[in-house]
């Protein structure tokens, strides 16, 4: 079954079961894999090389020259300029073997075996594992699951993936994790909402994109170790 399918229709035991055995295989395949080249991931430049296929679905999010209360508000497009400068500066200490397109469907696990598997692996590089952690992340919250009580079990998984992805971080010594993951979170948000026609689910992931790029640029790259993600409010019900 693919990690969706577990997710959106079986017991939580199995998708617990699921969710340790994809948490141990990624970090043995980190561990495995860690060169000590960095490579920037370039989420920035993904995003803008996709906001032509954004905009042709939801024209409004490229409106420019807007202000609330005289306060101008920089376009999407602008602030990509700025994170960009930012994103080349505060590069990732090694880079891991990564899958390259990271999301829920990608991910097969064989509960007879407990074994995890993956597919759909064209894309796979050396690159930041920040890539696979946001893709992973928003592939979850794009899911268009209204239940409520499903919801909550669909963010609380990419909430608990993020915990994760921190802890392994801060034991190989990445302290610029949260930063890095702001910029790839905001360019999954942002790039997935092309799939997305239901208007309310695309405005809010827009939004978080937005959110999370203005956090973004308003920090200091010498202090991008202190960066902090709020991640219960991002992936909320």
């Amino acid at each position: 079954m693919t990690f969706e399918q577990i997710l959106l229709n079986e017991p939580a035991k199995l998708v617990d079961e699921a969710f340790a055995q994809l948490t141990g295989t990624l970090k043995s395949v980190w561990k495995e894999t860690r060169g000590k080249k960095s490579v920037v991931a370039g989420h920035m430049d993904q995003m803008a090389k996709r906001l032509d296929e954004v905009y042709a679905i939801h024209p409004e999010f490229a409106r420019d020259g807007m202000s609330v209360c005289g306060h101008r508000i920089p376009s999407l497009d602008r602030m990509l300029r700025k994170a960009k400068t930012l994103e080349n500066k505060v590069k990732p200490p090694f880079s891991v073997y990564i899958h390259g397109d990271f999301n829920v469907d990608n991910i097969i696990y064989d509960p007879a075996e407990k074994r995890i598997n993956f597919i759909d692996l064209h894309r796979s590089r050396h690159m930041d594992y920040v890539q696979d952690v946001s893709v992973f992340m928003v592939s979850n919250y794009r899911l268009q699951i209204m239940d409520k009580q499903l919801r909550r079990r669909i963010l609380a998984l990419a909430r608990d993936f993020h915990a994760f992805a921190a802890k392994f971080a801060g034991k190989a010594g990445d302290d610029t994790f949260e930063f890095r993951l702001a910029l790839g979170l905001a360019r999954s948000f942002a790039t997935s909402t092309r799939f997305i026609l239901d208007k309310s689910m695309a405005r809010a992931m827009y939004l978080r994109a937005r959110y999370l790029i203005e956090r973004a640029v308003e920090t200091d790259p010498a202090g991008a170790a202190g960066f902090k993600l709020p991640i219960e409010e991002i992936f909320c019900d």
